[in-house]
């Protein structure tokens, strides 16, 4: 256990202040939305799923800027020489670059998840705002929008439907491309087709570009 400690402390410890950063994230960002009166009347609308999406969105793109920093192999060259005059232990830490890259990775997927699910959520409470006929204040929220179209629940009448929406909107149709390069991408990097077959995890892992333009497309919109 001492050697454990000795020779991994700084991993753990950059371990710990990640996981950290990312409980510390999604609770900021899961109370504000959940609790700011800025989105009292989208509450109304989703309950607490607005709250799930926009955490787990926040965390995600946290890990997201994390996930090339481990694999940067200039960087990775420059924080070696930079760390010459450190001790050995310290440098060999940087050896788990790829184990790191692995755990955001994982984390990405988890966010990748709750978010989904969240959206999910709120495609069938926005339906079924629009659907109510019992002056609800949820049902009478659907019937507001601005002058130029923009309205507070995207199902807006009987003839839209989620998949609709999914499909025919930026966020939507962003949301589906980045979700289906990340499950290419985490499907061919299991073990058995990394080995078997590196130009699918080769040539897949390229899908990266994809997820990344996706991914700043997505939040704009």
């Amino acid at each position: 256990m001492g050697n454990w400690v000795v020779n991994h402390w700084f991993s753990a410890l950059v371990i710990a202040a990640w996981l950290g950063l990312n409980i510390f994230l999604f609770v900021l960002f899961f109370l504000m939305f959940d609790r700011d009166e800025k989105y009292h009347y989208t509450r109304q609308l989703l309950g607490s799923a607005l709250a799930w999406a926009r955490a787990s969105a926040k965390c995600l793109n946290f890990n997201s800027m994390l996930i090339l920093l481990p694999v940067c192999r200039n960087l990775l060259s420059f924080l070696r020489g930079t760390c010459s005059c450190c001790r050995r232990t310290m440098r060999k830490q940087l050896d788990y670059n790829l184990t790191f890259h692995k755990l955001v990775a994982y984390m990405i997927v988890l966010h990748t998840a709750i978010h989904i699910i969240a959206h999910l959520c709120n495609f069938e409470w926005y339906n079924d705002a629009q659907q109510a006929t019992d002056e609800s204040l949820a049902s009478v929220l659907s019937e507001l929008h601005q002058d130029n179209g923009l309205w507070l629940n995207p199902i807006y009448s009987n003839t839209t439907t989620p998949l609709y929406v999914a499909f025919t909107t930026i966020p939507g149709l962003t949301g589906v491309i980045i979700t289906l390069a990340l499950i290419l991408m985490v499907t061919s990097s299991v073990e058995f087709i990394r080995r078997s077959y590196f130009e699918v995890f080769w040539y897949t892992h390229h899908l990266f570009v994809i997820y990344f333009v996706g991914l700043v497309i997505h939040g704009i919109a």
